[in-house]
């Protein structure tokens, strides 16, 4: 199949992770969700605008507007210069990713046994990811939550369903699968888990007319490339964040 182009890859993953509040800003899109997680919370800046940096200063009243700091995610499908521009005004990049995709007949079998897969993330479930993942209290728990369940997915557990050793959740967007939220407890790691997670999803996707799959891994994160590599998984594109000087979370 055809590479896909860094445009598609971003918009494939904002909805794979929905922003619980969104507006168009040109071709960009303001994104917020109380400040949980980067992707949720910076604008999506694929595609042109016709003046940079009035769309930069329309962003920062709109996020002060929610009391959070302007970030931006850029990728090759910004606009030319854009990273330039906010490092004049003060910004630094930060959580440079990778978006890998692969073709879901093509990934190697996977031994699945005791895996469980559900169209909605249990207690539980959202439990041992946050376990792993989260940052803040019981109020970004719950955003999280919701951005968890506000598009159609499915979600695969290890172990006992009430405190699964290991979680991960497929975003079901078109004919893509988009790899999510692989958390595994540090007790239960090195058991191969993040991999048979990984193989169940893309194998239940089938049913849901799923082709292709999709996912995120910070660029310096060895293992996570080398699992996925081993899964048939190669890079299309990336983006970076672009926080105010003082901020920036290590996150996709």
């Amino acid at each position: 199949m055809p590479q896909p182009d860094a445009a598609t890859l971003d918009r494939l993953a904002d909805r794979g992770w929905p922003a619980l509040e969104r507006e168009p800003l040109g071709a960009w899109t303001l994104r917020a969700a109380s400040g949980v997680t980067n992707r949720a919370n910076s604008v999506l800046t694929a595609g042109p605008v016709a003046d940079p940096g009035a769309a930069v200063d329309a962003a920062e009243r709109w996020y002060a507007d929610r009391s959070l700091p302007a970030v931006f995610q850029v990728s090759p499908a910004s606009p030319a210069g854009l990273g330039a521009l906010l490092a004049a005004r003060g910004y630094r990049q930060h959580s440079q990713t990778d978006v890998l995709v692969a073709d879901r007949a093509e990934l190697p079998p996977v031994d699945a046994h005791g895996i469980r897969i559900d169209d909605e993330p249990g207690e539980g479930w959202i439990d041992t990811w946050w376990s792993v993942d989260g940052r803040g209290g019981e109020a970004e728990r719950a955003v999280a939550a919701r951005i968890l369940t506000g598009g159609p997915a499915l979600y695969a557990s290890a172990g006992d369903p009430a405190a699964p050793d290991a979680v991960a959740r497929l975003a079901l967007v078109g004919g893509w699968g988009g790899l999510y939220a692989v958390a595994t407890r540090p007790e239960a790691r090195r058991r191969g888990l993040a991999r048979a997670l990984a193989g169940a999803l893309a194998t239940a996707a089938a049913g849901h007319g799923v082709d292709r799959l999709w996912l995120q891994v910070l660029a310096g994160n060895a293992a996570a490339h080398a699992l996925y590599a081993s899964l048939g998984f190669r890079r299309a594109s990336g983006y970076a964040y672009w926080s105010p000087s003082s901020l920036g979370r290590n996150t996709p």
